[in-house]
């Protein structure tokens, strides 16, 4: 392993596990008052509530990821996933020790993402391919990402056939019962297709059949689908 101090002499070593909002934030905030490093697996910082609009605009997605370095000028970026900490030091998946006085886990959910930005640039450039050439789409997931999704697809490209199919007994489970049926029906007023209280078997579609079986015994005809489920907190590493 490979031990690494600060370069700038600011005096507390400050160590930021996490490179979404507050991660970025805070780096942001202390640089110039400490020797600040941030430690993400990916090299960017992203808007994530410009993300879904990126899906059907690609070219919305140069304004909403940023470089850590093009805002961290006085801090250090570590590309890498944090895998251990101490009371003193923080050991990445690279191999290299870093010592702190002040800890900052900020760690989010748990994501599968591209390291680079051009690799992220290039992901939603997939995905709007993939929307534009479905006839039919199916999202799993009512809540907030399924639903904007869905309302980012219909605004975007009325012609196709959206399906979003949900678990639960209404939309947008964590706000008042008016704002769901209020995206309930405006998601109706765009065609959507919204089927509550079921779930989709992924599986149950075959490499030349695009209909998917929900829960409630319906058949789903889909060109492509979008997961939009919870993902669990990225925070297991410091069991």
């Amino acid at each position: 392993m490979e031990r690494t101090e600060p370069e700038s002499g600011n005096g507390r070593r400050v160590v930021v596990i996490g490179g979404g909002i507050a991660g970025s934030l805070a780096s942001k905030s202390l640089q110039f008052d400490s020797d600040v490093t941030l430690i993400d697996p990916k090299e960017y910082f992203e808007i994530t509530w410009a993300s879904l609009r990126s899906m059907v605009e690609p070219s919305f997605a140069e304004r909403t990821l940023i470089n850590h370095k093009k805002y961290l000028q006085n801090g250090r970026v570590v590309t890498s996933p944090a895998v251990n900490i101490t009371n003193s030091e923080v050991v990445t998946a690279d191999g290299l020790v870093l010592g702190y006085d002040y800890l900052v886990i900020a760690t989010g959910h748990n994501d599968v993402l591209p390291k680079t930005r051009q690799e992220k640039l290039s992901q939603y450039q997939s995905e709007y391919e993939k929307i534009t050439s479905s006839e039919s789409i199916l999202i799993v997931g009512g809540g907030p990402s399924g639903v904007e999704l869905a309302a980012e697809i219909a605004v975007d490209f009325p012609e196709k056939k959206v399906t979003l199919v949900h678990n639960g007994p209404r939309l947008l489970e964590f706000v008042g019962q008016k704002a769901a049926d209020k995206a309930f029906d405006w998601l109706k007023t765009k065609k959507v297709e919204v089927l509550l209280n079921q779930r989709v078997d992924l599986s149950s579609a075959s490499d030349g059949d695009k209909n998917y079986r929900t829960s409630g015994g319906e058949r789903v005809h889909a060109d492509c689908y979008f997961l939009c489920i919870g993902k669990p907190l990225s925070s297991k590493w410091l069991n």
